[in-house]
């Protein structure tokens, strides 16, 4: 009876065990539902916030957006019908355009053509260009003969061209001449060449009334009224595509130069359109013979053979430098003569060096000193004394202005084979044992191109502001070189700029 007792107690405690464990997992499951119901819950609120929100676009945001981009749309495809027709319409206007183009360009072409002519500017006041005695004789008749003999000899030069010069039987020519007509009247009655002044200006009424293209211009007085004139019509043509060529009656003065210049450099084109009208031997400035312009003397018979000093001079230069150069000419260096076949060509100023003066009214000579510009590189500066400050061997400048006497003073004695300057030559003063003397010369304030080495012509234009006519001239030899001392002090631009000088009268320093 006691197990049995036991027995049920034991029952009685594993029945109550399985009931908790029952109750505690129906509470889990419990639990797990109320999560899934809650997580219901959240997918079906979102799930309506979708369709809101789905709803929202297709019902109010979609047609705004049609509506917006089919009206942009509408707006391009009217841009393009526009962009389309304005292509048309450009399109038509180019071809237009064209057209007239092509039709002007036809215009144009023609009268280019037609428009074509040929330039000659006469210096009248020069006296190589001094029309010849038979013409000034003749008056107003002389005036016609001489303008019908100009265009003559022209055209005759035009026709030398060949067939690249285009109607050169029939282009119009355009002279003119410049002159001061009161100058010249009484110059010709002062050498007797007419009975009264009023000759010369029928003859230029005449040469003027010849041809519709022929003008004489009375510059008046002044030294520069005719060269200003030849300078800028000159310029004016050279700039003018249908001038085909420009001859120039006005080479023997070397203040054309830096006009020139420019145009020496090419090959073609300006510098062939342009002719120097020489009078013979010695009446082209010898700077502007070096610029190689094409030269002819083919109006030679229209003007009088120049009695001009100057001209003189370079004639004998011409004929110094040529027997110089067949002097020369056997003692030429192997190194320069492989260099090239012949002798380098002489500048004006080189070509001084060869005429030394045994006094300053000397005819030039050829020294055998001279000779040495093919035999070394150079020559070796000696030491100068008073007694052996060479003379000037050339009369003018290429300014056209006349040398001191003592100019050829600044010629160097140190050069190379190309004439180019190497170091200036010794100076016979001391800048601490002729202090005084150097003190001198710069209280003078003088011109130091006037009194070292041609007449100023800035004085009589009223530019240059030193002393011109307060000293005597020219200097003692040590003046000379007290006041070329102080130039010196000056560095030459040219050797600045360029790195050579080949100025043999550059009176400014090359040492410093």
């Amino acid at each position: 009876m006691a197990k049995v007792t036991v027995n049920a107690g034991n029952a009685s405690d594993s029945s109550s065990n399985g009931i908790a464990d029952l109750r505690e997992r129906a509470e889990g499951f419990r639990t797990i539902a109320n999560r899934q119901f809650d997580f219901n819950q959240e997918i079906l609120a979102h799930l309506e916030s979708t369709i809101n929100r789905l709803e929202y676009i297709n019902t109010i945001q979609i047609p705004e957006m049609e509506a917006r981009y089919t009206a942009k749309i509408l707006e391009l495809q009217v841009d393009l019908k526009d962009q389309i027709n304005s292509r048309h319409h450009w399109k038509s206007m180019s071809k237009k355009l064209e057209d007239e183009v092509a039709t002007l360009r036809g215009k144009v072409g023609a009268n280019l053509e037609t428009s074509r002519f040929v330039s000659v500017l006469i210096d009248a006041d020069a006296d190589i260009y001094y029309f010849a005695d038979e013409f000034i004789s003749q008056g107003h008749k002389g005036g016609q003969a001489a303008a019908d003999k100009l265009m003559e000899k022209i055209r005759e030069y035009l026709l030398s061209l060949g067939p690249s010069f285009k109607n050169a039987k029939s282009i119009p020519i355009v002279v003119k001449a410049y002159a001061n007509l009161t100058g010249l009247g009484y110059h010709f009655k002062k050498e007797n060449k007419v009975y009264n002044p009023q000759e010369v200006t029928q003859f230029w009424a005449g040469f003027s009334q010849r041809h519709p293209f022929i003008d004489f211009v009375d510059v008046g007085s002044g030294k520069e009224a005719a060269d200003n004139k030849i300078r800028e019509n000159f310029k004016l043509n050279i700039d003018t595509p249908q001038c085909e060529q420009i001859f120039l009656a006005c080479a023997h003065d070397g203040g054309y130069v830096p006009v020139l210049s420019p145009y020496a450099g090419q090959a073609s084109g300006s510098k062939q359109r342009i002719t120097l009208i020489s009078t013979g031997p010695g009446t082209v400035h010898p700077l502007i013979a070096e610029l190689g312009f094409n030269t002819t003397e083919i109006l030679t018979p229209l003007f009088s053979q120049s009695e001009s000093l100057r001209v003189e001079s370079w004639r004998k230069s011409e004929l110094v430098v040529a027997q110089s150069d067949d002097a020369v000419s056997p003692v030429i260096s192997k190194a320069a003569t492989k260099k090239s076949e012949s002798p380098a060509p002489l500048n004006w100023a080189t070509k001084a060096q060869l005429q030394l003066p045994t006094s300053p009214k000397a005819t030039p000579a050829v020294s055998s000193t001279a000779v040495v510009r093919s035999k070394a590189t150079c020559t070796s500066p000696s030491k100068t004394t008073a007694s052996t400050v060479p003379y000037n061997p050339l009369e003018w400048d290429f300014t056209g202005e006349r040398f001191v006497e003592n100019a050829g003073r600044l010629i160097p004695k140190a050069k190379d084979t190309a004439g180019n300057r190497l170091r200036d030559n010794n100076l016979i003063v001391d800048k601490i044992a002729d202090y005084d003397l150097i003190g001198k010369m710069k209280n003078l304030s003088i011109c130091q191109w006037h009194y070292l080495r041609s007449d100023c012509s800035n004085h009589r234009k009223e530019k240059c502001k030193r002393n011109h006519d307060t000293y005597r001239r020219p200097l003692t030899a040590k003046e000379y070189d007290a006041l070329w001392y102080l130039s010196r002090m000056g560095p030459c631009k040219k050797l600045e700029k360029d790195g050579y000088c080949n100025d043999d009268y550059c009176i400014y320093g090359h040492d410093n």
